[in-house]
């Protein structure tokens, strides 16, 4: 087997905080190809793969194999430059949408949000719209994360996340965006604060 292997190409793309990673590479095995992969937080959202037939014995034949690679990936890099915005929103679209998935399954929610920190909310995975009766509270609800505190007859603090007993409501705040989840008037909130902000996590 021939022992050529060129050096890999890596490049980055950056949107919104979040690293794309394109790296293509020449393999031998399962059979000599030329692969970009295009990566956010580890995981494969593309793969571009040639199938490399042509013989690569000769230092003319390997130079044509590295200018392939080169071209492929510097191809994809503008692509993916081009459409960064596109790949990120919705890479973080699924995400949220798996979240909210995750905490209405917990015992006792009945809807759950995500509001981002420009003020848009997101419908609940089960594509139902902000219910009437709580939208006041949204309209305000930026503001009002940042001026209640322990002492306020709005609401109460438990663990650093609002419970607005009254609406049944509790906000938890992850890196720029507030979970917004209705709960049943029943459920012991102290309880179901820490059951969500475990299943949020770092979000």
């Amino acid at each position: 087997m021939n022992k050529f292997l060129p050096a890999g190409r890596l490049a980055k793309v950056e949107h919104d905080g979040v690293v794309i990673q394109i790296q293509t590479e020449f393999s031998w095995r399962p059979h000599p190809r030329i692969a970009t992969g295009v990566f956010i937080d580890g995981v494969v959202i593309h793969k571009i793969q040639k199938d490399w037939d042509a013989p690569v014995d000769t230092d003319e034949q390997q130079r044509v194999v590295e200018n392939f690679i080169n071209r492929q990936h510097a191809e994809i890099v503008a692509i993916i430059e081009s459409q960064k915005k596109d790949l990120v929103n919705r890479q973080k679209r699924i995400s949220t949408e798996e979240l909210l998935e995750k905490i209405l399954h917990l015992d006792g929610v009945n809807a759950a949000w995500c509001m981002t920190k420009k003020g848009v909310i997101s419908p609940d995975s089960g594509g139902r719209e902000l219910l009437p009766e709580y939208r006041t509270t949204f309209e305000t609800l930026i503001d009002l994360c940042g001026i209640l505190s322990a002492n306020s007859s709005v609401g109460q603090l438990i663990d650093g996340n609002i419970v607005l007993q009254d609406d049944s409501l509790v906000i938890l705040r992850r890196q720029g965006r507030h979970y917004i989840i209705g709960y049943d008037p029943g459920i012991e909130p102290t309880e179901l604060v820490t059951r969500i902000a475990q299943t949020v996590g770092d979000s």
